[in-house]
């Protein structure tokens, strides 16, 4: 399942996705039956109040032509009490309904977040980050109209519609039949329109979720629109975008809106023709006045509730397009599940058991420098019977041109992708069998684009072990060469900086990281050429710390530099997903022509 439908395909409303929505209402059943109990004492006194003023009319006709005794005192009580009730029971309800329609909101959006956290990586590699955050923010949005009608307006239009039909009838059945033949082809023509708005409204959403990720990656890069003087052609893609969205927006609100004269003709021969027939009965003495003014006001309220037929059917189509959206995300199944089996005692041996690995979905991961190709539509296979064994301790280099599977390769260790056959072993387990929290707070990683959150520097490096102490912070800071110019900032520690890390460098950002990753203390470390953004003195200085606190661990290196490759125990050469050579430097200086054309090209030297 693509995260961007075919916005072509003929959707119509599907009822699965709005009771997937009305499913979070089963957290508050409290709050939904109150609400349910007050709207019914509303509608009873709302069928109550046309009782009242007919009556009233039946007296005053009878006093005037009569001479009966009337007193207007005790309906004009009765009707002031009926709205001092309606009145109170508002105060209550809207607060009531409020709190239980955004309390059911906020779950959802709980349940989204919770979803994208838990979805594999091979999700997010086809998913558009713009896209996302439509959904997990307008498209939830745009449901608090839906549970809004399914807590009010629902129960309101059946209620209220069989309420007055039925006492039409009881006043006069040739009235209530006048009320049946124009009330039930009005629906049906809102119900035809609204068979063709569904899919209409998915289109705009879709529409909006596209614009929404050109605003998005804008923001992302905006510092390389600007450096390539790209402004316009940016302006431009947005327009086009905003344009698409403004168009498809107008034709659907304007096919809706087109039903409105239509509805209004149909049921405004209701009024007419009970004129008519009940004011023949009145004139020939089989009726009230009184009661013909009942069936007047009822007449009103079926007008204004066959009004609201039409405005919660577009807020459920709209709602289904929106719901649909949300839940493409909450039903996405998890392709990683994580194991039973607690991490096993060891220093962190990897082995490699003939692996192969292959992208099934439509783009694959690229790094920075787009080291991984996108593959076409059909799965791609990226490594190819890969064996061999990281001892606890060593430092294996990774190596190969362009697409070689280097990244894909590492990724497999802390499980962002499963191999399509063969095995990973974490000291003796197959990852596989890992519980996967477990394995991944096991696994640190570097990677060659660093990412910092909008919180202090201390934060960003506490980020994978949140209760550490400031000692122990500072100590990894010193060991990853980044103390010194963390106690130069403004507040030290305590600075918060950018969102991404902006304020600070590119190796001061990278530094950081490192440090993030020292303080989790894991078995294995990947470093996705993490020197790459610092100079070569705080290279060889983070160099040595790494030697250093690399001890016991099992540490992978995707790097290209000749200090790296010269001081790894083991190189492996990798060549369309294939080893086709390994072992230490000079080794492989010796034997492998691919390696010496790799270390000649990086590192400007010639191995002869």
């Amino acid at each position: 399942m693509t995260v961007s439908p075919d916005t072509k395909q003929i959707r119509r409303i599907r009822p699965r996705n709005l009771l997937g929505v009305l499913s979070f209402l089963k957290r508050h059943p409290g709050g939904v039956a109150v609400c349910v109990g007050l709207l019914l004492v509303n509608i009873a006194i709302e069928m109550t109040l046309p009782q009242v003023l007919g009556n009233t009319i039946t007296g005053l006709r009878d006093h005037l032509a009569l001479g009966n005794e009337f007193s207007i005192w005790p309906f004009a009580v009765l009707y002031l009490i009926l709205i001092s009730v309606r009145t109170v029971v508002g105060f209550v309800l809207g607060p009531v309904r409020n709190r239980t329609i955004q309390t059911t909101l906020t779950d959802i959006r709980s349940a989204v977040y919770n979803a994208l956290q838990r979805l594999a990586f091979t999700y997010h590699d086809r998913a558009s980050s713009g896209e996302l955050i439509s959904r997990a923010t307008t498209d939830i949005w745009r449901l608090q109209d839906f549970l809004f009608a399914c807590l009010l307006l629902s129960v309101d239009i059946v209620v209220s519609l069989i309420a007055t039909t039925v006492l039409i009838f009881l006043i006069s059945p040739a009235l209530g039949a006048v009320a049946l033949g124009t009330m039930l082809p009005t629906i049906a023509l809102i119900a035809f329109y609204a068979g063709k708005l569904q899919p209409q409204w998915r289109n705009v959403h879709d529409q909006h979720g596209a614009m929404t990720t050109v605003i998005q990656e804008n923001i992302a890069g905006v510092r390389v629109v600007k450096a390539f003087a790209r402004e316009q052609s940016e302006i431009s893609k947005f327009r086009d975008k905003k344009e698409t969205y403004m168009s498809t927006l107008l034709t659907t609100v304007n096919y809706w809106a087109s039903r409105v004269p239509r509805a209004q003709f149909l049921y405004g021969l209701s009024t007419p023709l009970a004129l008519w027939i009940g004011g023949r009965q009145v004139i020939q003495g089989e009726m009230p006045l009184g009661d013909l003014a009942k069936v007047v006001f009822y007449l009103m309220a079926i007008g204004h509730r066959v009004g609201m037929v039409g405005q919660f059917t577009n807020i459920m189509q709209n709602a289904s397009a929106s719901a649909e959206r949300v839940l493409e995300i909450l039903e996405e199944t998890a392709v990683l599940k994580s194991g039973s089996r607690p991490m096993p005692p060891g220093r962190g041996e990897v082995v490699f058991d003939n692996v192969s690995f292959e992208y099934s979905s439509a783009k694959s991961p690229k790094t920075k420098d787009n080291k991984e190709s996108p593959p076409p539509a059909t799965p791609r296979p990226v490594l190819h019977d890969v064996s061999f064994t990281a001892h606890p301790g060593q430092t294996v280099a990774i190596i190969g041109p362009t697409g070689a599977g280097k990244t894909s390769l590492v990724n497999l260790v802390p499980r962002f992708y499963d191999p399509t056959n063969g095995r990973v072993l974490i000291d003796g387990v197959d990852a596989r069998e890992l519980d996967l929290s477990q394995l991944r707070r096991s696994v640190g990683m570097i990677f060659q684009e660093t990412f910092l959150f909008s919180a202090s520097v201390a934060e960003n490096i506490a980020y994978g072990r949140p209760q550490a102490t400031r000692a122990e912070i500072e100590e990894c800071a010193r060991a990853a060469q980044a103390h010194e110019f963390i106690s130069e900032l403004a507040d030290g520690y305590d600075t918060i900086i950018g969102e991404r890390g902006v304020s600070l460098s590119g190796g001061q950002r990278q530094r950081v990281a490192i440090a993030r990753a020292f303080l989790m203390d894991p078995r294995v470390l990947i470093l996705d050429d993490a020197t790459a953004s610092v100079d070569s003195k705080t290279e060889r200085l983070i160099q040595e710390a790494m030697k250093r606190l690399c001890e016991g661990r099992t540490t992978f290196i995707i790097a290209q530099r000749l200090s790296t490759l010269q001081h790894a125990d083991c190189i492996i050469v990798l060549q369309e997903g294939r080893v086709v050579a390994s072992g230490k430097h000079e080794q492989l200086a010796r034997e492998s022509e691919l390696y010496r054309s790799l270390f000649n090209q990086n590192s400007g030297m010639e191995i002869r």
